[in-house]
């Protein structure tokens, strides 16, 4: 699976993110592929260059990130957020279907719909 992802440039259903260190735009991006037509974030993987470089915890940046689901988007969205290792490296892969929101950040209101990664 993560061999097929690896093939594919990032577009409106595709994102390589290296970390967690930028939660918002991590759920940003969700939010955006559950008002479009569903998309996979790869986190642990170079965006720019797709090296694969892991997460250190992937327990942890896994339950930080269904959380920051969990308690800013509204309404109740629900991903696949499934735990991979390749070549001893560590990632999180989360699936994101397409749903019958609108999907919206509550702290920036419905008003605001996402409907694209703003990176």
């Amino acid at each position: 699976m993560l061999e097929e992802l690896l093939t594919k440039e990032e577009g409106k259903t595709l994102e390589f993110k290296e970390n967690t260190k930028s939660l918002p735009k991590i759920v940003q991006t969700i939010v955006a592929f559950a008002n479009t037509s569903g998309g996979t974030l790869v986190i642990g993987i170079k965006d720019k260059t797709k090296d694969v470089i892991g997460l250190a915890n992937v327990l942890e940046e896994e339950e930080r990130i269904a959380n920051a689901i969990a308690d800013s988007v509204s309404p109740l969205l629900i991903p696949s957020l499934q735990l991979h290792t390749w070549r001893d490296r560590d990632l999180l892969i989360i699936s994101v279907p397409h749903g019958f929101g609108p999907y919206y950040i509550k702290s920036k209101g419905i008003e605001i719909l996402v409907v694209y990664p703003l990176d």
